[in-house]
Order: structure tokens, then C-alpha cells, then sequence
């Protein structure tokens, strides 16, 4: 204990949040004592912390995804990942008082300051006594977003002349598909109902699989997934789902969406009762050359826009954006990302991280594709109205051919936005380069393309854009990056998605029946010599179909390869909005008299007696 101290007046000092009680008296004097929390380095609260430090401006140039440099160096993901691990740190201070009853300025007091780190209670966690298994922390989420998040794509409207899903080809929502009203398959391509009917067809029996009466959609099947319909399909739909050999739901019960309310983002909490921490607002309508980042002030990287927003050039964001307007993607070298609870090493930052809920990379009334645009997104997208565009024609960045393939390549995140992929001895990656080239990381029946951003040829590693876990060996395929895409590894949740045509998927009618005639001869002449037969969707993807038409045809084809591609991430929960955790309230039978689990669980860090 420490020394007792007297005649030293209390000082009175800025407090977060302060507690005393009178314990009682005697006649020589009385006993009390106070309590104050503080953040875990002694400020009075998170608004002493300077604002504006979650932002780097940076000037764009082809190095801007540099692992080693800029605002993307192993620094500044430290002092992100020591934001977060600090908000969920307290510093509490109990300061005991005796005051004699006849002399004011006789009084002893003693005080202790003890450090502490929350520990939430989450699902999947290991049980140690005295826990018990039913106990959670992690407050439930609004409406019916539990289960909205099981969907790759989610929709709360729709009707016949305004479908919930319009779907050209190059576009791909990797996972179940709840719609609210209609669907819309491949209407933009000037096809006649022959060609159209045999592209359909021959894409549901190549890119599909049945067994035991379960069918299994295979990438690239622009719908990887079943499709909830919580109204009935028209025969038409239900003509083109069948030629794709779509699976089909009969919604059983109705979701509804979490109401959305942007100004409450302002201002947020981790956890019921902990410090308020402001957001960090966007006071330029355009985000270009720029990296967002957690702070002390804004530890879970919060970055508010009131109205439109416009994201151009080599910008990343490492939390959340909300925006109470449309949000339009222009640029290239974009990547939005919720926060992984990851350190600069890829570490945990905070104990059970992996199993902690994360954030919405995006809150948005909407969203516009430019056809220009190249860019990713890593979290849920939460949308109160639409998502629009994406008719961008698939190609390749300009660099050196690379074809690689093979088995058994690795990855595991290191800090935040990047991934390290090690590759199987053997691998050639001398033509490889960072910038230029992608790697495709097999994951179930589908996967990812991650950016490469660094290459490490002798070693056979790779640094990736992107959130990639492969602890087992995976296949994989490098090549150069495609030119423009949008990428949404997260659950997506809008009144509509509305996706237009590639123009160059827009060729002639007269074009269109040419090719269509042309297949027919060479599948003909296939089946007379007792060859395979080439399906019309592998012809139409072939680059050596369109010789002498020159880009995109000539070099890319015309493939379902998705430049829209949606599709959720594994093993991650997902919050629609603040706080995540609440103190756990167990129901009686659960307390005992030797355990008692109400409350949050604090894990001390330290204890020191003041003088």
C-alpha cells in the first residue's frame, strides 16, 4: 500500500467520468472515495487527442501501392493498430479520502491507478473457467442484418419495370442472391433470342456441377449461388434461370433492412458506456491520392461525408466511409477496406480479433460506377438506395505477358492493406512484376484477384492488395491485371443493383448472328470428325475468335471473367453500426454465489499505488 499522505489538497482535474461515495464515519472523521476513467495513457478523454491525423495526402504516382514508403508504410499501420488497441484500454483511478470531523485541513488520502484492457466475451471464443459458453458481448445487429449478411447481394425492392437485379455478362455475384422483386439476365448484348438462348445454356452446363440432386455454380457463373426471391419469377426469369441452372428459394420468412441514419455516425462508441470518439469529417467532396487511417481520435477509422462524395485516383481507406449521399467511383488504384483488427506485423491486435464483428467498409445512400473505374472494396457495403454502372470492357494493363498456374500457394495478412503469398517450389516469377500483374487465389468453387504489389522472385513471395487468408494450399493463376473491375469482398445491401453492358458486348445484331453462325460451322464440323464440341461461351470468351478486331476483342476476348464481381468474405461477422459490445446480462439461473459473469470482462494491465 502506499504511504499515507496528509495536508495535501485533492487536485481537480479534467475527469472523463468520475464516481464517489460517502463509506461512513466515526467520531474522529468520515471515508469516501472517488473513481475516475481515463484513457489508458491518462487523458481526460479521447477529445484531448488532436483530429485530422487519420489523413495522408499523397501524390499520386505508379508507386503509390508501395509497401515500404508513403503513407502505406509499416509506420503509419502502427499507429492505426496502436489506436485501436487503446480504445479498448482504460486507466482507472481510485483515490480514498479520511477527513477528520473537526480539523478541514487534516485528511489523508490514497490513491491507485490500475490499467485495463476489455476482453469481450464473443462467439467461437475458448471457454476458461470461470466463463461459461453462453455468454456474449456482441450486441445484436438491428432488423434483420444477421441474416441479410449471409447474402453475397441483398435487395429491399423491386417490380417488373424495375427489376431488383439487372446482370450483364462480365458481371458476377459469387454467392446467394436475395431478391425482392425480378431479375434481369443478360438483356444489354444486341442478340437475337437463338444466339442468347445458346450463350444461357452453354454457361449453366460448363460453369455447373449436380450431385445428389445438389447443383454447385463454378466461376466464372455470373450468379455463384442460389437465388432467394421473396416474390414470385416471372416464366421468363424462370426460363433464363433454368438454361443457367440457377438454384432457386422460395423466400420463408421476410427480412427487413436496418434503418439507416447517417448522422448517428458522427459520433460513436465501441462499446455501451466506453468514451465517445468523434468522426472524422470529409470536408472536400473528392478523394483523390489519399490514405484514411485510424487515430487516437478516430480509432476505428470513421470518416463522415455530408452529401456527395466523388473517389478518383490512389486512394485507401483503412475503416469506414459514410456518406449521406451518392458515392461515385472514378478512379483507378482504389481500395476501401473495414478494419481487420490487425497490427503492422498482421498480428491481432486485440485478443480473439479474428472473431470480432468489423464495420462496414461503406455506409451510402448510393453508389455510381464509372466505366474507368479500378477499384476494391473489403467489408460490407450498406446502401439505402441503389448501385449503378459498371460497363467497363475487360482488358489488361499494359506490361509483359505472364501465364502462371499451379498448386499449393499460401497467404496470410501482414498489416493492413496487404497480404504475403508464399508459392510452391518451382514457381517462375521472373517476368512477374508488382503493378502490372495479378494473382488469383482459389478459394471453394470460386476466388479472388488480389494486386500484386511486390515481387519477391527468389523467395517466391508475393505482397498483395488485399486481405487474402490461405493457411492451406490453394490454387493459383498470375497474369496481368485487368485494365478496369469492382470488387466487393464483403455482403452488399441495396434497394436495387442495376449493372449495365460492356460496350464491348454491344456489337451488331448482324455481328452477333455472323459469330453465331461461324460457331455453328466449326461445331459442326467438330461433331462430323468426332471432336469435342466447343461450348459457345468458351468460342465467345476466345481471343483468337476476333483476329484482326483489335482491343478489347483481339487481346482479351470476350470471357465472363467478372469486371463486377461480389462475393462475401469467409469466416468474417459484420456490425450495421455502432457500438459492437454491450455488458453481458446473464438470466438468473447462470448466477451463482461464487460466479457471477454479469458485466464486461477486464484483463489488467498493471497497477500502481500513488504517492
Amino acid at each position: 500500500m502506499p504511504r499515507s499522505v496528509r495536508n495535501r489538497a485533492v487536485c481537480s482535474c479534467g475527469r472523463t467520468s468520475i464516481g464517489g461515495r460517502w463509506l461512513g464515519s466515526d467520531p474522529s472523521g468520515t471515508t469516501s472515495y472517488t473513481i475516475e476513467f481515463r484513457t489508458i495513457d491518462g487523458e481526460t478523454s479521447p477529445t484531448a487527442y488532436p483530429t485530422g491525423k487519420g489523413q495522408t495526402p499523397l501524390s499520386g504516382s505508379s508507386a503509390f501501392f508501395n509497401p515500404s514508403s508513403n503513407g502505406l508504410s509499416s509506420s503509419s499501420a502502427g499507429t492505426a493498430a496502436s489506436a485501436m488497441r487503446q480504445a479498448f484500454q482504460l486507466l482507472v483511478r481510485s483515490t480514498g479520502k479520511w477527513a477528520s470531523l473537526t480539523d478541514p485541513l487534516d485528511f489523508v488520502t490514497e490513491t491507485v491507478e490500475v490499467g485495463v484492457e476489455l476482453q469481450p466475451r464473443v462467439p467461437g471464443r475458448q471457454i476458461l473457467a470461470p466463463d461459461i459458453t453462453e455468454a456474449t458481448d456482441v450486441l445484436a445487429s438491428n432488423a434483420s442484418f444477421n441474416q441479410i449478411q449471409n447474402y453475397a447481394l441483398f435487395t429491399s425492392a423491386g417490380s417488373s419495370g424495375q427489376p431488383s437485379l439487372t446482370l450483364e455478362p462480365g458481371q458476377c455475384i459469387d454467392g446467394p442472391t436475395w431478391l425482392t422483386q425480378g431479375i434481369k439476365v443478360f438483356s444489354g448484348p444486341k442478340w437475337n433470342d437463338s444466339v442468347r438462348d445458346e450463350f444461357l445454356r452453354s454457361t449453366g452446363t460448363l460453369y455447373s456441377t449436380s450431385s445428389g440432386g445438389n447443383v454447385s455454380l463454378l466461376h466464372p457463373h455470373p450468379l455463384g449461388g442460389p437465388i432467394t426471391n421473396a416474390s414470385s419469377f416471372t416464366a421468363s426469369e424462370l426460363a433464363d434461370l433454368t438454361k443457367l441452372n440457377v438454384p432457386r428459394v422460395t423466400a420463408g420468412t421476410s427480412l427487413t433492412t436496418p434503418s439507416i441514419t447517417f448522422a448517428n455516425w458522427k459520433t460513436y462508441r465501441l462499446y455501451e458506456g466506453g468514451f465517445t470518439y468523434n468522426a472524422e469529417t470529409l470536408t472536400n467532396g473528392t478523394l483523390d491520392s489519399s490514405v484514411l487511417r485510424p487515430s487516437l481520435h478516430n480509432p476505428l477509422g470513421v470518416f463522415y461525408r455530408e452529401g456527395a462524395l466523388t473517389i478518383d485516383d490512389n486512394v485507401v481507406v483503412q475503416g469506414t466511409i459514410v456518406c449521406s449521399g451518392k458515392i461515385s467511383f472514378t478512379g483507378d488504384n482504389v481500395l476501401l477496406e473495414s478494419v481487420n483488427w490487425r497490427d503492422s506485423s498482421g498480428s491481432e491486435v486485440v485478443s480473439n480479433g479474428k472473431l470480432f464483428p468489423r464495420m462496414p467498409a461503406i455506409v451510402a445512400q448510393s453508389i455510381a460506377l464509372n466505366s474507368g473505374t479500378r477499384a476494391s472494396i473489403e467489408g460490407a457495403v450498406l446502401l439505402t438506395s441503389s448501385l449503378a454502372g459498371a460497363d467497363g470492357s475487360y482488358d489488361f494493363v499494359s506490361g509483359t505477358d505472364v501465364n502462371v498456374s499451379g498448386s499449393n500457394a499460401t497467404s496470410a495478412p501482414i498489416r493492413q492493406p496487404y497480404s504475403e503469398v508464399q508459392l510452391p517450389a518451382g514457381t517462375n516469377l521472373s517476368n512477374a512484376s508488382g503493378r502490372t500483374h495479378a494473382i488469383w487465389l482459389a478459394e471453394g468453387n470460386s476466388g479472388n484477384w488480389f494486386p500484386i504489389i511486390d515481387v519477391d522472385a527468389t523467395n517466391r513471395r508475393l505482397t498483395i492488395l488485399g486481405e487474402a487468408i490461405r493457411p492451406t494450399a490453394t490454387n493459383f493463376r498470375i497474369r496481368r491485371q485487368r485494365t478496369r473491375c469492382f470488387d466487393v469482398r464483403g455482403p452488399l445491401m441495396a434497394s436495387r443493383a442495376t449493372f449495365t453492358a460492356s460496350g464491348s458486348w454491344k456489337l451488331s445484331n448482324g455481328l452477333w448472328n455472323n459469330q453465331y453462325n461461324i460457331w455453328q460451322l466449326i461445331t459442326q464440323i467438330q461433331a462430323n470428325n468426332g471432336q469435342p464440341i466447343t461450348p459457345f461461351v468458351t468460342w465467345v470468351a476466345d481471343p483468337s475468335t476476333y483476329n484482326g478486331w483489335g482491343g478489347p476483342w483481339e487481346t482479351a476476348g470476350l470471357p465472363l471473367e467478372p469486371v463486377v464481381h461480389i462475393r462475401p468474405q469467409t469466416g468474417v461477422t459484420f456490425r450495421d453500426s455502432l457500438p459492437l459490445f454491450k455488458s453481458y446480462v446473464p438470466p438468473a439461473h447462470l448466477i451463482t454465489a461464487t460466479n457471477d459473469p454479469s458485466g464486461y470482462r477486464w484483463r489488467v494491465l498493471f497497477w500502481r499505488e500513488m504517492l
